[in-house]
């Protein structure tokens, strides 16, 4: 079975996107990017922003409208490759089946961004929600870096929106006791604590990390624990990390807004790419 051949559309006056890239041969539907590129072909290769949408690890999609824009749209205007990628949900699978696709998608980024005008030794990661724990559990996990043929040397920052699943174990004992949440959990880690901390990006750095950005929602309570609980660790290994409360924004509104001009998320997130590029 060969590989499926990408459509190609228009999406702005400025930009195009490839659509269901396969980046595992004979893969899942679910194991497919897309990957959205200035109009002309940059003259220089840009930095790839790889972006993993959230949902609970149970729903969602790398197509989603409140996801994919305004964000998407603004960083092609700071000069990146856009790659959105899809990962397989729960309760189909479950740990680690996510975190093994979102870093086979970022090693197929490596290998093969070059040719669409992408910088594959710039790449930042972005994730909302579930996507936020994952692409924080792709910058620290050796492990499965080493699994997919990634280089973790090619990431040079992570920005996290309102995630809240940094330590997993201890988010499923003291998080929400929201029946939807805990069995969202349940489905993605299990009942096997081995698992569950297996799973925490919080618990899994063992060397020094890129760049992180956690942003969260001023006044969840979970969110802003589990933040500093990643900050804590990511800095004991001598990461470089800003942990910023985002006030007057939802767990929604924190994705949706991004983008937006004079946006607070917005402003952070520029600043922080500053600071990185």
């Amino acid at each position: 079975m060969k590989w499926m051949l990408p459509l190609l559309l228009a999406t702005a006056a400025h930009a195009k996107v490839l659509r269901d890239i396969p980046y595992v041969k004979h893969g899942d539907p679910l194991q497919k990017l897309d990957i959205h590129l200035p109009d002309k072909k940059p003259e220089t290769p840009r930095p790839v922003l790889v972006a993993i949408h959230g949902g609970g690890w149970s729903i969602g999609d790398k197509t989603n409208a409140s996801f994919i824009q305004p964000k998407t749209s603004w960083f092609l205007d700071q000069g990146f490759v856009v790659v959105s990628i899809n990962y397989r949900l729960s309760p189909a699978v479950e740990h680690p089946a996510h975190i093994e696709d979102v870093c086979a998608a970022i090693a197929w980024v490596e290998k093969n961004i070059g040719k669409r005008g992408g910088d594959p030794e710039k790449i930042y990661l972005l994730g909302h929600s579930a996507g936020a724990h994952l692409a924080a559990l792709a910058a620290v996990d050796r492990e499965r870096q080493k699994e997919a043929g990634m280089k973790p040397e090619n990431l040079k920052g992570v920005i996290l929106l309102d995630g809240a699943g940094y330590d997993v174990p201890k988010q499923m004992k003291d998080g929400p006791a929201i029946p939807r949440l805990q069995e969202m959990y349940h489905d993605a880690f299990t009942d096997d604590p081995e698992v569950q901390r297996d799973a925490s990006p919080a618990l899994r750095v063992s060397s020094t990390p890129p760049p992180f950005l956690i942003l969260h929602v001023a006044r969840r309570q979970d969110s802003r624990r589990q933040s500093q609980l990643l900050a804590d660790a990511l800095e004991s290994h001598g990461g470089k990390t800003t942990v910023t409360p985002v006030a007057g924004k939802s767990h929604a509104t924190i994705n949706r807004d991004l983008g937006k001009p004079g946006d607070p998320t917005t402003v952070a997130v520029a600043a922080f790419l500053k600071s990185t590029r």
